[in-house]
């Protein structure tokens, strides 16, 4: 992702994953060891046909990372109560010539 942009992350699940049954969901950010940003269910699209979870960012939200790699996780409670986590993604954070937020 770039910084000062409006990237959309998408994040695909397998086929046992019935979208349909997710109660709960926490995609977190982090970088140097420190929570940067975090998204609830609320804000995020879920598309049951394609079996994915996706998120845009604003360009404020992009600009709170500073250049280099960042991490991404993504957890969801289930109806029934079951748990879920992804594995921990590693994104890489692109500098911006001006990251000023432009309207």
């Amino acid at each position: 992702m770039r910084r000062a942009t409006t990237p959309t992350h998408i994040f695909t699940f397998p086929d046992n994953v019935d979208l349909a049954n997710i109660r709960a969901a926490l995609i977190s950010y982090s970088q140097c060891g420190k929570n940067i940003l975090e998204k609830t269910l609320d804000d995020l699209t879920v598309d049951t046909e394609n079996r994915t979870l996706s998120v845009e960012l604003t360009q404020e939200e992009s600009n709170l990372f500073a250049p280099g790699k960042a991490l991404v996780q993504v957890r969801v409670r289930t109806k029934n109560h079951s748990s879920l986590t992804s594995q921990m993604i590693w994104v890489t954070v692109k500098p911006a010539l001006n990251s000023e937020v432009i309207g």
